[in-house]
């Protein structure tokens, strides 16, 4: 009986024993899987920056853009001159007894559209043995449609000297229209004939006309 109890005694001490053991491995694993608070990651709103801080580099400030200066407009002040100023009767009779002012006469060559479109007015007079027209265009531009003027004068022809003297006068003659261009006091007088095929053709109207200015 009492070998009996004995051995129930340290049935129970071992049982005991084991349990223990067993709870202290449970707790061991328990703790194993618990960091210490101190070796904790960091979360986002521990690392994140306070609201007033910058978040960014300041933004270079844009230089103020220049403004375009406008382009000068061609322009063409109002003719102080009529046809029979330009060329008299007895002028036209000087020149060729043979010449009369054209009844049909409207602008056809681009010299004298381009004055009549600037406030210039344009002439003719008709041959009456070869039945061609003499156009006359008289206009007074301003400096930006006189340098177009020129430009295109030089561009498409020469310049000649015997028209006047340089720099009070300024001449240019076209073969391929028979225009002969000239440029003083603030006139441009264009002279288009299809007889007119070099400089000297213009000469003696050219010479004519600008003596009536």
């Amino acid at each position: 009986m009492t070998h009996s109890s004995s051995s129930s005694f340290a049935t129970g001490r071992r049982l005991r024993a084991a349990f223990a053991l067993t709870g202290a491995s449970l707790a061991l694993i328990a703790l194993a899987g618990c960091a210490p608070a101190g070796d904790a990651e960091p979360t986002a709103s521990a690392t994140a920056k306070p609201s007033g801080a910058a978040t960014s580099e300041p933004t270079a400030t844009e230089e103020p853009t220049a403004s375009a200066t406008p382009e000068p407009v061609a322009e063409g002040t109002a003719v102080d001159k009529t046809c029979d100023q330009v060329l008299s009767a007895d002028d036209v009779y000087d020149l060729n007894p043979n010449m009369g002012v054209d009844p049909g006469y409207s602008a056809s060559s681009d010299a004298a559209v381009t004055a009549t479109t600037y406030n210039g007015i344009s002439c003719g007079w008709l041959n009456q043995s070869s039945g061609e027209v003499i156009e006359v265009a008289l206009a007074m531009p301003n400096e930006a449609l006189a340098n177009t003027l020129k430009d295109a004068a030089l561009a498409g022809g020469e310049i000649v000297p015997t028209y006047g003297s340089a720099p009070d006068v300024e001449g240019y003659f076209t073969a391929d229209t028979g225009t002969a261009q000239v440029f003083t006091g603030g006139y441009w007088v264009a002279v288009t004939s299809p007889d007119m095929i070099e400089p000297g053709d213009a000469e003696r109207i050219v010479s004519t006309v600008l003596g009536n200015l």
